[in-house]
């Protein structure tokens, strides 16, 4: 059993995904509302069903970002988000809700050529969720990634790969994990598509890797709203079955 949601950091990095191509060198600050649900078994029963309501906020300011997202969490079944696995001692299904963990990320560009970007980011999940109701693992865990993009025109491609060092409590003995990724997006005027794979060792001996696909739609409404809808399945017992959710972002130039 391992990830029930997309987490906070994931949320970000969908949106800056979808909307950074072609205005890869423009500064600006971003907020950002979104919804997810997420259903799945996670290779157990019964089904642990899920409501994120993530905040976020990021700032890029030349080669260099920040970014940040908390989300709000309703749970109905075994399963701990993140990489918990099952509630220790619980009974089959519990429901419960509050804050869910606080996902901190910086990261730099670096320069490749006119049409070729490096990035490289260090991110951190500090435990905001309660341990005690099984919103969170309550580690505190770190990840480092590297990402290499290619825009072709209106079309980008990338792929990314890192390491995940997971806090490690006696309920929750994660080990540290590696995890790799690929998408393509192609812009149409203010229409953007995507389609993103994800990979993730599971951080539990018992627990199976994260496998999941995602596909999305971006629509640009002004200069500074934009709304994006996902929906993505699991290709492993270790991700959703499947799972869905929009999001409002908005920007500004800095």
């Amino acid at each position: 059993m391992k990830n029930i949601f997309r987490s906070a950091a994931a949320f970000a990095a969908i949106a800056a995904a979808t909307f950074a191509m072609p205005a890869q060198a423009e500064d600006y600050l971003q907020l950002s509302l979104g919804a997810d649900y997420s259903n799945g078994d996670y290779g157990t029963t019964p089904d642990t069903d899920m409501l994120a309501i993530p905040v976020g906020f990021k700032l890029k300011e030349g080669d260099f970002f920040v970014r940040a997202s908390l989300p709000w969490l309703r749970v109905e079944g075994p399963a701990v988000p993140g990489d918990g696995g099952a509630i220790p001692g619980a009974g089959p299904t519990t429901s419960r809700s509050g804050i869910g963990d606080l996902s901190l990320a910086a990261g730099y560009s670096l320069p490749v050529g006119d049409t070729t970007f490096f990035d490289v980011t260090g991110k951190v999940k500090l435990p905001t969720a309660s341990e005690e109701k099984g919103l969170g693992t309550g580690t505190t865990d770190f990840t480092a990634e590297a990402e290499l993009t290619q825009v072709f025109g209106q079309t980008s491609v990338s792929v990314r790969g890192g390491r995940r060092f997971n806090g490690s409590t006696a309920a929750f003995p994660l080990e540290d994990v590696w995890q790799a990724g690929a998408g393509i997006y192609h812009a149409y005027g203010d229409l953007t598509l995507g389609l993103d794979y994800d990979w993730r060792e599971g951080a539990l001996p018992t627990a199976p890797d994260r496998s999941e696909l995602t596909g999305s739609i971006g629509f640009k409404l002004n200069e500074k709203f934009r709304l994006q809808g996902y929906a993505y399945t699991g290709l492993s017992d270790g991700s959703p079955d499947l799972g869905g959710g929009l999001q409002l972002v908005y920007r500004i130039g800095t």
